[in-house]
């Protein structure tokens, strides 16, 4: 079962679907094209796709996506309003990464906890 919480409300399913599947590539393609301009831009370039592309494009495509993984159960503006950003585009990946792979056993409860750092710990301290 994998779980989604947004504004206090749990959501569930119980398996991937083959329409999740199906249905992945434009937010895969998305998710790969942020990537790739990521990529550039940690290397000084700025590549020409990077024009053609944005953020809101991109979240707009991926978010669609990760709704409908969970049978379209909470809307985009749901994940918009509700979504931890700091969490967001990483756990779409890790759920993007987990259906195409067919590992979907790892995905658990989204959004996912971020590991806590030495440094996270000792301002916490």
């Amino acid at each position: 079962m994998i779980t989604c919480t947004l504004n206090n409300h749990k959501y569930t399913v119980d398996f991937v679907s083959g329409r999740a599947l199906r249905e992945m590539e434009p937010a895969a393609q998305m998710y790969g094209r942020i990537v790739a301009i990521s990529n550039a831009a940690l290397k000084g370039e700025v590549p020409e796709d990077a024009k053609n592309l944005s953020i809101g494009e991109a979240l707009d495509v991926m978010i669609h996506w990760f709704c409908l993984l969970f049978g379209n159960q909470f809307t985009p503006d749901d994940v918009l309003d509700y979504y931890p950003v700091d969490r967001m585009m990483h756990d779409i990946a890790l759920a993007l990464m987990a259906v195409q792979t067919q590992t979907t056993e790892i995905l658990d409860e989204f959004p996912t906890k971020a590991a806590k750092t030495e440094e996270a710990e000792t301002l916490q301290s």
